[in-house]
């Protein structure tokens, strides 16, 4: 390792660090408390770049590595960040990390943390502090940094830490939880079109569609469908597609004024007393119980019930 080391000013680089004296005014803001970035930033091609924390950081850390490589030492334990990974360094856990001197890494990194931060950091097993990352997360994950980045940019005011702070929900979220390079669902299961497979499903809403009508769509026998399908969605295919057309026919019954044999019929239900039982089971009441209540937050209190309904 070179004698020369730097803890920042690199070309090109982004900082941006918030004033430790001004965090309070932000940290108790129910939309900043759960998350809070204090410390981002970008070092491109960060030759020389070298940190060291002897009792760790009060935040956690993560650092996601472009290009390039470096190392790690996280009390005691060493590896080496490769491009297309992530580092988590939990906070208070003392630490080292460096750019390699052959191929400097370039890395986006950031500083969090609030009530949910734990949760996050934790994500991890055991022993292990990097998680790959695919092609998709990573663009996903590059843009989501910018754009926290950028909130910060322009001033350290109430509006956009709420926007750094939700943006950096959703860069977590992708990074463990759509990240088919990490999440053990995505990564164990082969597979691999299921958003396709959900587009279709909502596209043909209006169709009886079939169990083997969905699975030829993903080119899958029927068995293999639905148990990949479960273990992706915790719901069988048949039960997420009614739920799809109730969920549907919920909207139509709001801002139509369709009667409920229609909406039976563009749901492709022929019954519409079958229509209005299966109706009932899910939500609670009557499709016409339900377009005659208040429409005041009826939507954001529907949770479809456990089926089965077949």
């Amino acid at each position: 390792m070179t004698q020369i080391r730097l803890r920042e000013g690199f070309k090109n680089e982004i900082r941006y660090v918030i004033p430790r004296h001004i965090l309070p005014r932000f940290s108790e803001h129910p939309l900043v408390q759960p998350l809070m970035a204090t410390d981002m930033g970008w070092y491109p091609e960060a030759r020389f770049h070298y940190c060291e924390r002897e009792n760790g950081a009060n935040e956690h850390i993560l650092i996601l590595c472009l290009a390039g490589s470096g190392w790690y030492d996280l009390n005691g334990e060493q590896g080496i960040l490769h491009a297309h990974q992530a580092l988590l360094i939990p906070r208070n856990t003392p630490h080292t990390y460096w750019a390699s001197d052959s191929a400097p890494w370039s890395i986006y990194w950031v500083h969090f943390t609030g009530s949910n931060a734990d949760y996050f950091a934790h994500q991890l097993s055991s022993g292990e502090h990097s998680l790959s990352v695919d092609e998709d997360a990573m663009s996903t994950l590059q843009n989501l940094f910018a754009e926290c980045c950028k909130a910060l940019m322009t001033g350290f005011v109430l509006e956009r830490m709420i926007y750094a702070s939700q943006t950096l929900h959703h860069l977590l979220a992708c990074l463990f939880f759509n990240n088919r390079a990490f999440s053990p669902t995505l990564q164990t299961s082969k597979f691999h079109n299921l958003d396709a497979t959900l587009a279709y499903l909502n596209h043909n809403v209006h169709k009886p569609l079939t169990l083997a009508e969905m699975a030829r769509h993903a080119d899958l026998s029927p068995s293999h469908f639905s148990r990949l399908f479960k273990e992706q969605t915790s719901y069988s295919p048949i039960d997420y597609f009614i739920h799809l057309k109730i969920q549907h026919a919920c909207r139509l019954l709001f801002l139509t004024s369709l009667t409920v044999r229609e909406i039976s019929d563009e749901l492709g239900y022929d019954d519409p007393a079958y229509f209005s039982r299966l109706f009932k089971k899910m939500v609670g009441m009557a499709p016409t119980e339900y377009r005659n209540k208040p429409r005041g937050g009826i939507e954001e209190r529907f949770e479809p019930r456990e089926g089965p309904w077949d």
